[in-house]
C-alpha cells in the first residue's frame, strides 16, 4: 500500500510542511495583502496571523495527541459516525483535490508567462500531474526525502536572490508603522489564507510519524520557515517595489526580481533563476495535496491506493483547465480559501467533542 515505506522523522516532517506551504502564497502575497490593507503595515499582518496559527497548530496536536489519532479519515468516522464520517471525509478530499488543482494551474501559468510562453498550456499541466502521480506512486517516505532534499536549495537560492535584491530597496517605503492606525492591518488579517495552505496537512502527516518524532517541535519549525520567508518577502518587496506597484502586478515578487541586475556573475537576471527553482515548490505542494486527496479516497472508499492515483489523473486535469485567465485563477483561490478554515479548525474541533463525548459515554 501507498501509506507504506517508512515513518517520517522529525526534519521530514519539518520538510514536508514548508515545502506544501511554500507554494503559491510567496509570489503573490505581497500584492493580496497590501490592495487589502492599503499601507505598508502588511507584514504587521503577517506577524499576528502568524502567531494566532501558532496557537492553531498547539490545539490541533494536542488534540491529535489526547486521543491518540493514527489515522485522521478513521478518526473523523469515529466522530460523525460512518456515513455522515464518510461523508465529511469526501468534502475534505474535494477540498484537497481543489488545492492541488488550483496549485498546477498558478504554476503553469507562471511557466507560460515567463517561460514557455508557445507550449500550450494543457501540456503543462499534463506533465505535472504526470510527473507528480509517478512521484506518489511511491510512498510518502520518498516524498518526504524529496523535500528535505529540495527545500534547503530552495531556500538557499532565494536568500542569495533576496541579498542581491537589497540595493534596490528602501527601507522609507515601509514606512511609517500603522500609519493610519491599527483598522488597515485588522482589515488585511483575512488575506493571508492562500499563504498558510498547507499547515492543515499536519492533520494527515500526523498518522506518518513514529513515537520519536517531535511533532510540536516539527510543526513549529515547518510553519516558522514560511512565515519568517513571508515577512522577508513582504518587506523586501513593497520596500523595493512600493505600495502603490505592488498593487497592480500579478505576481509582484518576480516584478521585485526583474527590477534589478546583478554584474560580473554568469547569470543577470535572476528572475529565470528564482522561476525554475521555484517550480520545484509548486511541485512538492502539488504532490502533498494529492497524496493527501488519494489516501483520503482510499479510507472513504475502501479501495487500493494505487487506482486512486490514477482516477485523480482526469480530475485534477480538467479543474486545473477551468480557469482561463490570472483573474479566474485568484477567485479559484478566494473559493478554496473559505473551505480552508473549516478543514484547519471547525472540523477537527467538532470531531474533537463528539469522539470526546462518546467515549466518555462508552465509558460509563
Amino acid at each position: 500500500m501507498g501509506r507504506d515505506g517508512g515513518q517520517l522523522t522529525t526534519l521530514d516532517f519539518i520538510a514536508l510542511i514548508s515545502s506544501t506551504m511554500l507554494g503559491v502564497g510567496l509570489v503573490v502575497l505581497p500584492r493580496t495583502i497590501t490592495a487589502k490593507v492599503g499601507t505598508p503595515d502588511g507584514w504587521l499582518v503577517l506577524v499576528i496571523d502568524g502567531l494566532l496559527f501558532f496557537v492553531v497548530i498547539y490545539v490541533l496536536l494536542q488534540i491529535l495527541k489526547k486521543h491518540n489519532v493514527k489515522n485522521y479519515f478513521d478518526y473523523t468516522q469515529e466522530g460523525f459516525g460512518k456515513k455522515l464520517g464518510k461523508l465529511v471525509n469526501l468534502i475534505m478530499v474535494v477540498y484537497f483535490i481543489g488545492v492541488a488543482s488550483f496549485e498546477v494551474v498558478a504554476m503553469s501559468e507562471m511557466v507560460r508567462f515567463f517561460l514557455l510562453a508557445e507550449t500550450p498550456v494543457e501540456l503543462i499541466i499534463l506533465t505535472f500531474i504526470l510527473t507528480s502521480a509517478y512521484l506518489i506512486n511511491s510512498n510518502l517516505k520518498v516524498i518526504a526525502r524529496v523535500c528535505v532534499f529540495f527545500f534547503p536549495i530552495t531556500i538557499a537560492v532565494i536568500l542569495l536572490i533576496y541579498a542581491f535584491g537589497l540595493q534596490i530597496v528602501d527601507i522609507k517605503n515601509v514606512q511609517p508603522i500603522l500609519g493610519q492606525g491599527i483598522m488597515p492591518v485588522v482589515k488585511g488579517m483575512n488575506t493571508v489564507m492562500l499563504s498558510f495552505f498547507g499547515i492543515e496537512l499536519l492533520l494527515i502527516l500526523k498518522g506518518f510519524t513514529s513515537k520519536d518524532t517531535k511533532l510540536m517541535k516539527g510543526a513549529f519549525v515547518g510553519f516558522a520557515v514560511p512565515l519568517l520567508l513571508y515577512i522577508l518577502t513582504y518587506v523586501l518587496v513593497v520596500g523595493g517595489v512600493t505600495v502603490q506597484e505592488v498593487t497592480t502586478v500579478t505576481w509582484p515578487t518576480i516584478s521585485f526580481v526583474q527590477s534589478f541586475e546583478v554584474k560580473g556573475i554568469f547569470i543577470e537576471r535572476l528572475e529565470s533563476f528564482l522561476l525554475i527553482t521555484w517550480i520545484l515548490q509548486f511541485f512538492t505542494t502539488l504532490t502533498l495535496y494529492y497524496f493527501s486527496a488519494v489516501t483520503g479516497l482510499q479510507s472513504v472508499f475502501r479501495n487500493g491506493y494505487k487506482p486512486n492515483i490514477y482516477i485523480l489523473i482526469p480530475i485534477i486535469f480538467l479543474l486545473a483547465n477551468w480557469p482561463k485567465d490570472t483573474i479566474e485563477i485568484l477567485k479559484m483561490s478566494d473559493m478554496l480559501g473559505w473551505i480552508f478554515p473549516f478543514v484547519l479548525l471547525a472540523i477537527p474541533i467538532l470531531n474533537f467533542l463528539l469522539v470526546a463525548i462518546k467515549r466518555r459515554v462508552k465509558a460509563r
